[in-house]
């Protein structure tokens, strides 16, 4: 899964791993993704590196945080809408 002698960082590869996830519909369009704290048991890393890879992922459009209730999987024709509107 996570190859801690890589190429690329380790953040890097969380966020490849979370958008494949993403695209291939592992995580569902409006639907919440795991905590913070399950990602940093899943991949063994810290909190401020999953805070590093969401937020790449909500500024990217991917994903939106509803305070009180978790990050939620942003649906592919409304990223799509942000991105012809110039907003992404």
């Amino acid at each position: 899964m996570i190859d801690w002698a890589p190429d690329e960082t380790v953040w890097r590869q969380i966020y490849d791993l979370l958008l494949e996830r993403i695209e291939t519909g592992v995580y569902k369009a409006r639907n919440p993704i795991p905590s913070i704290t399950h990602l940093e048991q899943e991949f063994g890393v810290a909190r401020g590196t999953v805070r590093k890879v969401l937020g790449k992922l909500k500024d990217e459009g991917y994903l939106r945080a509803i305070s009180g209730k978790g990050t939620f999987v942003v649906p592919r024709h409304e990223r799509l809408k942000r991105l012809e509107e110039g907003d992404a």
